[in-house]
């Protein structure tokens, strides 16, 4: 089930990545999206940001799509520590 996991949050988090790029590009150009490329946490938070307040909305695709890989990131620690043997 990690494994599973795991694999979905290297996809996810993937997409996500390249569409911030593409989501920077596409508003502010070049420098934004090289930015967002180089700095893709702070820029997440960035962009989560600035698209709520573009739309006014919460509830968006894009800060679902940043809560849910979040989610799955929490769900691949959990799985992988509760197999961990303590000693």
């Amino acid at each position: 089930m990690a494994r599973i996991l795991y694999l979905a949050l290297q996809i996810s988090s993937a997409g996500l990545y390249l569409y911030t790029i593409y989501y920077a590009f596409s508003v502010n150009g070049l420098i934004a999206a090289l930015l967002s490329a180089v700095f893709p946490v702070i820029s997440n938070v960035y962009w989560m940001y600035a698209i709520t307040m573009d739309t006014g909305d919460w509830m968006n695709n894009y800060n679902l799509a940043c809560v849910s890989v979040l989610i799955i990131f929490g769900l691949v620690l959990a799985f992988t520590s509760i197999g961990k043997d303590e000693n």
